[in-house]
């Protein structure tokens, strides 16, 4: 088959006009074909949504990507809206030791000294014993004898002084996920794919 219909390069949105995925030729024309889609026209400078019907007839400039059919060339979408689809996922980072560590960059939150899975340890900075929640904003890694030495206290009753105060990473979008998987492949993607933060 060709490459052309199977390589993930159309931006699918949903009904509110968010990116949500990326998919092949292929699959946005099956979309388009039962009425589950329609294809972005840009052509005339603006963004104007066409059913099937309607984009199987437009007419395909020299160079642009097209498939070739029986009836003649249709021009392969570069961005594709899911008519009845609404929904958008956004996404969080599972709270587990590797992406609290992965939050301050394998540090140690009290001495910011790096430090390997071995030499780490799980941190409650209010201790669970005090009413300390397993949470974002109450877990860090700590190098062991840091860990030790502070014990079942506070960081202030031991001493230490936390680097940076402990969040929840941002959550993220999957225009976010596009961006950073695929860049902006043409033009048309830059209005819907959120840029670097």
């Amino acid at each position: 088959m060709n490459d052309k219909l199977t390589s993930p390069n159309v931006l699918a949105l949903n009904a509110n006009w968010q990116a949500i995925d990326v998919y092949t030729p292929q699959k946005a024309f099956c979309m388009m074909a039962s009425g589950a889609a329609a294809g972005i026209d840009t052509s005339g400078g603006s963004m104007v949504p066409l059913l099937w019907e309607k984009w199987i007839v437009l007419p395909t400039e020299p160079g642009e990507d097209a498939a070739m059919t029986a009836r003649g060339p249709i021009r392969i979408p570069r961005v594709i809206i899911a008519v009845n689809y609404r929904f958008l996922r956004i996404k969080t980072e599972p709270l587990t030791h590797e992406t609290i560590a992965r939050r301050q960059d394998f540090r140690c939150a009290y001495s910011g000294r790096p430090v390997r899975r071995k030499n780490w340890s799980l941190d409650h900075v209010i201790p669970r014993s005090r009413g300390g929640s397993s949470s974002w904003d109450n877990l860090v890694i700590a190098d062991k004898e840091v860990n030790n030495r502070k014990g079942d206290r506070t960081p202030s009753e031991a001493g230490l002084h936390l680097l940076h105060k402990p969040q929840a990473p941002r959550r993220y979008v999957p225009g976010d996920d596009i961006r950073r998987k695929f860049g902006v492949l043409f033009r048309e993607w830059e209005p819907f794919i959120s840029g670097p933060r």
